[in-house]
This record gives C-alpha cells, sequence and structure tokens, in this order.
C-alpha cells in the first residue's frame, strides 16, 4: 500500500493536540484533590511549622495561588524537560523517581501483557477451530469463570499458596534485603523469583478476557462467504485457519493489545499494591495519597505520552494489516 503522508500528518497533529490536552489536564486534576502539599510535607519534618511550610512552598513553585501563574510555571519548566522535584522523595527529581521506578513495571506488566495476549490468542483460535468440544466447553468455563474473580483474589491466593504454605517464591517486594552482596547470577535469579508471582498472577487474571474475544471474533469470521469459498477451492485447513480466519479475526484484538501497551507504562496497580512491587503504579498511589504533585504529573504524563504513541502506532500500521482500510 502506498504510504499516505497527508493521513500521517493528521493523525500526528490528533496526538499532539491529545498530548497537550492531556498535558492540561495533567496540569488541573492533583490540584483539585484539595489539600495543600506544603503543610504534609511540613507536619512531617517540623511538627508542622508554618515557617517551614512557606519555605516549601517557595521551594516547589507554590507560594503563588493563582492557578494561572502555576499553570504557566508548570509549563515553561516541563518544556525545558523539568518535571520538578518530588516532595515525598525529596529532594529526589521526578524524572529520577520515575526512572527508578520504570524498569520494574515494564519488566512484569509488559512481559505479562505479552504472554497473557499470546496464549488467550492461541486458546481462542483452537476453540473457535473446534466449536463445542471439550477443549472449547472447557475453555469457555474457565474464561467466565477468571472473567468474575477479581484480580486481588488471584494475587492473595497465589501468595498464600506458593509464597506462604510452600515458601517456593518471595512474599513480596522486587528484590531481597541483601541484593548488593549476591553475584550477578544471584541477582537475576532474586529479581525472577520476585517477578514470577506478580507475571503469572496478571496473566491468569487477564487471560480470559481475550480468549472470548477472540474466539467470538473467529466464530463471527469462519461463517463469512469467503471462508465457505476457501474450504470449496480445496484450501488446506492451516491455511484458512489462519491465514484467512485468524488473521482477520485478529485485527480488533490488535487495536487492543496497541492501547494496552500504552497503559503498561502506567503499571498494574492493584499487583503492586498486593505485592508491594515498587513500580509505577504503587509510585502513583504514594504520591496521591501524599499530595506529591509533581510526582503524581510525572507519572500521569509518563502514561499520557505512552498511550497516545501506542495509539498513534496503531492508527498508522491499521492499514497495513487491513488493506481494505483507507488512508483518505
Amino acid at each position: 500500500m502506498r504510504f499516505n503522508l497527508s493521513y500521517a500528518l493528521r493523525r500526528i497533529g490528533f496526538a499532539l493536540i491529545t498530548l497537550f490536552v492531556a498535558i492540561t489536564a495533567n496540569f488541573l486534576l492533583p490540584r483539585l484533590m484539595g489539600g495543600d502539599p506544603a503543610d504534609t510535607l511540613a507536619s512531617e519534618l517540623a511538627l508542622g511549622s508554618p515557617e517551614v511550610a512557606e519555605a516549601l512552598r517557595q521551594q516547589f513553585g507554590l507560594e503563588s495561588s493563582n492557578i494561572f501563574i502555576q499553570y504557566k510555571q508548570y509549563l515553561v519548566q516541563l518544556f525545558q524537560g523539568n518535571m520538578g522535584i518530588s516532595y515525598v522523595n525529596f529532594p529526589a527529581p521526578v524524572t529520577e523517581v520515575m526512572l527508578k521506578a520504570l524498569p520494574w513495571t515494564l519488566g512484569t506488566v509488559l512481559i505479562a501483557t505479552i504472554l497473557s495476549y499470546a496464549i488467550g490468542w492461541m486458546i481462542g483460535i483452537k476453540g473457535a477451530w473446534k466449536s463445542g468440544s471439550l477443549f472449547d466447553n472447557s475453555s469457555l468455563f474457565i474464561s467466565f469463570f477468571l472473567n468474575s474473580v477479581p484480580y486481588f483474589w488471584i494475587g492473595i491466593i497465589m501468595i498464600m499458596i506458593f509464597s506462604f504454605h510452600f515458601d517456593w517464591f518471595p512474599l513480596g517486594n522486587a528484590i531481597p534485603a541483601d541484593f548488593d552482596s549476591l553475584t550477578l547470577m544471584g541477582k537475576i535469579i532474586a529479581i525472577m523469583s520476585h517477578a514470577f508471582l506478580p507475571v503469572v498472577s496478571m496473566v491468569i487474571a487477564s487471560l480470559a478476557g481475550h480468549i472470548l474475544v477472540l474466539r467470538n471474533n473467529l466464530m463471527r469470521v469462519l461463517s463469512e462467504d469467503y471462508m465457505l469459498l476457501a474450504k470449496a477451492k480445496g484450501i488446506s485447513t492451516r491455511r484458512r485457519k489462519y491465514v484467512y480466519g485468524a488473521r482477520n479475526a485478529l485485527l480488533p484484538s490488535f487495536t487492543g493489545l496497541m492501547i494496552t501497551l500504552g497503559h503498561v507504562i502506567g503499571g498494574a496497580l492493584t499487583m503492586e499494591i498486593v505485592f508491594s512491587y515498587p513500580g509505577v503504579g504503587l509510585v502513583t498511589f504514594n504520591a496521591i495519597l501524599n499530595h506529591d504533585f509533581p510526582l503524581i504529573q510525572g507519572a500521569f504524563l509518563f502514561i499520557a505520552i505512552s498511550v497516545i504513541i501506542a495509539n498513534l502506532i496503531a492508527d498508522l500500521m491499521y492499514p497495513l494489516i487491513d488493506p481494505r482500510v483507507a488512508l483518505e
């Protein structure tokens, strides 16, 4: 298909407009929560001293109560690449806090998302192709059951069985207390053992939706006239199953995958709370509890940018996957 520059530029323009709206909402939402982060931090550091609170306001650029002045300062600092200083992690910059948490999120949520989609697609394809079989009925029953189970329950059950009862995996956190004293191989094994239960829990919790969506899409595709024609022409079962059937059934799921990958940066909040995993989700949750405006804004900005980029990539790639889509 011929590359359409006009279409690409329009999509990029829409993405930039969306980013500006997200930046503005990112500035406003934390301030709608109420509360004064300077007072909160002063109460922890200096027994609520008004002088310390005022000094903290000046340090963090909150001395002006005019929200428009704060918004101007926010934009100026943002376009200079400065997301501010985290109140709770003072004097650490927001970028440093986010970059420290980001690898843990990418290492677990990204792997879990890819595994969940891949396993769900394979089970969905096999179930739809053998509709009504024992495998199909069993996968449907398990999918409906898992779809009704809260994620935190799955995580707690995994901890109770494999960490508390059998003691096969750690109860939580991302690394052990003696991490620095371990060898390179020991560090790798420790990271993998701490990440195993969170990854498996996320795969189990999200698997049902992928199975059901792809199975239903493929069932619809199999009833199309071109599939009957392909069978009448003697095309092999494997080719009909994957080239004609699964490829078309995967198209709606591809968009869902790209959007999900965009949300990967935000982490899995429930998982990170249950397993005390120090990813972006847990950092954001703690920032909200402590009214840490810069850190909240930095986390949400990371998430917004990743979602916008993922949607933009999906918009640009979709016509290449489905030639029926016109770039007009």
